[in-house]
């Protein structure tokens, strides 16, 4: 087996985990926090993307484009999830970058919609993982600021502190890492699937964690 087809192989662990969050989040939605009910919604998001990609991919031979497309997704939804969920105020420069950065993306969608691999350079996946950075450093920040202790909650902001500042850096290079003729760019794309399987992992870790204990509480045991 070559290392593609390994990666291939891997890439199936993806949908797994998915329809498992999908699954945990469905069951204990009604006993799950605003925060977590949004992190369930995250995980929708992204198992309808994979399935997305993985049809166009076939019919297309080429999905490139959804990186794009997911970019804005991830920009909107981390937006609006700031702005409820964790801030106390309007953050205008969030509130700003955002709609700047998605109209750069928007236009990407359509100047790269017929774009070969070999030509393929995007920014959006750069620039969505930048502002997610800056609002969850923002919000923690904040929680410094004002003394407020919530373990669990800091410990999913930070989650996402690495897992957007790893992106970020991943997908910087994202044209070398489609078309340099090497078998390096696979221990690349190979990381980036571990680093997304254990992001994945650890929202459906929390998303349990949370609904159980709130089901618990409201069951008085």
């Amino acid at each position: 087996m070559t290392i593609a087809e390994f990666l291939k192989h891997m890439t199936f662990i993806s949908p797994v985990l998915l329809i498992t969050g999908v699954g945990i989040g469905l069951y204990y939605y009604k006993n799950l926090k605003k925060e977590y009910k949004y992190i369930f919604f995250y995980l929708v998001i992204c198992l309808l993307t994979d399935a997305t990609t993985r049809i166009v991919g076939e019919i297309t031979k080429n999905n490139l484009i959804l990186i794009v497309f997911f970019s804005f997704f991830e920009l909107f939804f981390f937006t609006v999830f700031y702005q409820i969920c964790f801030f106390k105020r309007k953050v205008w420069p969030v509130i700003i970058g955002s709609i700047i950065f998605g109209i750069y993306i928007i236009w990407e969608i359509f100047s790269l919609w017929n774009i070969p691999p070999a030509e393929f350079q995007t920014y959006s996946k750069t620039l969505s993982s930048f502002l997610i950075i800056f609002m969850a450093i923002n919000y923690l920040l904040e929680k410094i600021e004002h003394k407020e202790k919530n373990n669990r909650v800091i410990m999913l902001n930070s989650a996402i502190i690495i897992f957007y500042s790893l992106h970020l850096i991943f997908f910087l290079p994202i044209n070398f890492l489609i078309n340099v003729p090497s078998v390096i760019k696979f221990y690349f794309w190979t990381a980036n699937l571990l680093l997304t399987f254990i992001f994945y992992a650890f929202l459906i870790k929390e998303i349990w964690k949370n609904g159980s204990t709130q089901k618990q509480l409201r069951s008085g045991l």
